[in-house]
């Protein structure tokens, strides 16, 4: 098994990078939490864009009963959007049997990467263990190709720069890849052995770290502490969101 990690989406993507591998991609603050939160609470499905253009021509071709409209940048809902990317806004109410198109800074330009992977799947710390019993799964099931087997972590990161949020998010998902698989043999990348010696070093006081980095600092600083807490919960929500290629 290979584990790889891409600490920000700032890569160059060859063709076949990412080809029948399982890609985790992770934007803590906040568009995975607000997706896994959006299909926990009944959204039909959750369609990410890389701009608010394209987002809005996508909602404009939707019936008005079925759609919803989320987005920000900076951190900050666009005029004329039904909600911002706070995972409060989602509720069971505003989502339930409706499709919803969101746009953010970070998160949904990294979601529509890796386009030939096996899976591809939003991860956060709301959904840490389902994730990773989904992987798991996937791999035990599949035991006969484990040697082919690669499982790869995409950041989103904050402005092309790594957020620390998100490599703890993908390092304590690899610590738990690592060590129920080394006796069967895992080869690592410097980044991903990079994020897990991260989660490691922080991990007994994870929580109030994290609270004094730049990207919480920000939504802090503009209103969003709620957003924080409930972002750094462990397993709120027992939900695998599934990045389906374009329709």
């Amino acid at each position: 098994m290979q584990i790889d990690a891409f600490l920000t989406p700032y890569f160059p993507e060859q063709e076949n990078l990412f080809k029948d591998a399982i890609v985790v991609m992770i934007d803590v603050l906040r568009a995975s939490t607000t997706i896994t939160t959006a299909l926990f609470n009944g959204a039909k499905d959750v369609i990410p864009s890389d701009s608010l253009d394209k987002a809005v021509r996508i909602y404009g071709n939707l019936s008005r009963e079925v759609r919803f409209l989320g987005g920000e940048r900076n951190g900050l809902k666009p005029d004329g959007f039904d909600a911002g990317n706070s995972p409060y806004e989602y509720t069971e109410q505003a989502v339930k049997g409706k499709n919803v198109i969101i746009s953010t800074t970070n998160g949904t330009r990294t979601f529509i990467k890796a386009k030939n992977a096996k899976h591809r799947i939003v991860g956060a710390f709301v959904n840490l263990n389902a994730v990773l019993d989904f992987i798991f799964n996937d791999i035990d099931s599949t035991e006969a190709n484990y040697p082919n087997t690669k499982v790869c972590f995409l950041c989103s990161g904050t402005n092309g720069r790594i957020s620390y949020e998100d490599t703890l998010c993908a390092g304590a998902m690899i610590n738990s890849i690592y060590n129920r698989y080394l006796y069967k043999g895992v080869q690592i990348s410097d980044s991903a052995e990079v994020a897990r010696y991260l989660y490691n070093f922080h991990s007994t006081n994870m929580k109030e770290f994290l609270m004094t980095r730049e990207h919480p600092k920000h939504l802090q600083k503009i209103g969003f502490e709620r957003d924080i807490e409930l972002c750094f919960t462990f397993d709120k929500y027992p939900v695998v969101p599934l990045i389906c290629p374009a329709r």
